[in-house]
């Protein structure tokens, strides 16, 4: 089965949404599909990529520009003709949008975190929030059984984990908008531990002379990475963690480690209350202010000082996620659509 996956990444909205995709296509074309992507001629995206084995094109990069979404629409109908199903994650889209291609795709699936209810084939959503009822489309599969991680991510933590040795990663997302990762520091430094600092830079990051200069003002250890393409390595090294609210959550769930799910956008809120109602990460919700730092100051000092609730945390962070969503998803995709 051929299927071309329409997917956004750029700088507002980062690169959650490529990777997950990314994700679902390996499973994909383990089940026997080929996967082509469309995207945005976005920087990042093109290095992403051009380093992969899929086929790929590339659009200008206009957002909510009616006459590029309406040259992207009579693209996407030239290539639809040897395509089985298109597969949709974006939240450049609406009703008129996929009106338009149901009538030039024989099947179309879309990835959904924000509960938008289109009349598509099938809907994807890890969210533990919503249930079938809540879409139109013919198929659902919704709930954290179907969050899209990588394969590297089935096998869990193989490095035992260590809440003794005061290890934390620090990953505020492709933007960091509001220059966390030079704001933990001072934070951290307050914390009376010996703490090693494991900080990843976004490639759409803009401020890096901030973490410079708060690094060189410290006296943590501290370990800047930066192009990162694989977590895990880091992850094994790190025992807790500080992140965003977006997908790294999960990737953090499955590798058993106990965190801060530090909500930044409303995109985030679900996968932060998902996980914190299984006790598998300690929520927080950011706000302008010094109210905020001194937040986030509780809520790191709660996860480094407290041994037994970290090792508690990261067995329920792994019962929460298995890390076989996209290989599930696949294998329904295969079943539902690939023609006998």
């Amino acid at each position: 089965m051929k299927i071309l996956v329409r997917v956004d990444a750029y700088p507002d909205i980062a690169l959650g949404h490529l990777n997950r995709c990314l994700n679902l296509s390996f499973s994909l074309e383990e089940h026997g599909h080929d996967v082509t992507f469309y995207s945005y001629n976005d920087y990042a995206t093109k290095a992403i990529l051009s380093k992969t084995r899929f086929e790929y094109k590339l659009m200008p990069f206009k957002i909510n520009d009616s006459q590029s979404k309406h040259e992207e629409l009579l693209e996407l109908k030239t290539l639809s003709d040897s395509i089985d199903l298109l597969l949709v994650d974006s939240y450049n889209v609406d009703n008129d949008y996929f009106n338009f291609l149901s009538q030039c795709f024989p099947a179309i699936a879309y990835l959904d975190d924000l509960g938008f209810d289109f009349d598509v084939d099938l809907v994807v959503n890890p969210s533990c929030k919503v249930t079938e009822v809540d879409y139109k489309a013919k198929n659902v599969l919704c709930g954290m059984q179907y969050v899209i991680l990588g394969k590297e991510y089935k096998v869990g933590r193989t490095k035992p984990l260590n809440t003794k040795r005061h290890s934390i990663l620090v990953t505020m997302g492709g933007i960091d908008h509001y220059d966390l990762s030079a704001r933990v520091i001072p934070i951290l430094e307050k914390i009376p531990l010996d703490i090693e600092v494991n900080i990843v830079i976004g490639p759409y990051y803009a401020n890096m002379e901030l973490v410079k200069a708060a690094v060189k003002k410290s006296l943590l250890k501290i370990n800047i990475f930066e192009n990162v393409t694989n977590l895990v390595p880091i992850i094994l090294r790190s025992d807790m963690a500080l992140t965003a609210g977006g997908f790294t959550t999960y990737e953090l769930a499955a590798m058993s480690t106990p965190s801060v799910g530090l909500a930044l956008w409303e995109n985030q809120y679900n996968n932060i209350e998902c996980l914190s109602n299984q006790d598998a990460l300690i929520p927080l919700y950011y706000s302008q202010g010094e109210y905020f730092d001194k937040e986030l100051a509780k809520a790191l000092s709660k996860l480094i000082n407290d041994d037994s609730l970290a090792m508690s945390m990261s067995k329920k962070a792994r019962n929460a996620v298995d890390g076989n969503g996209a290989n599930r998803i696949a294998k329904e995709i295969t079943d539902r659509y690939e023609k006998k």
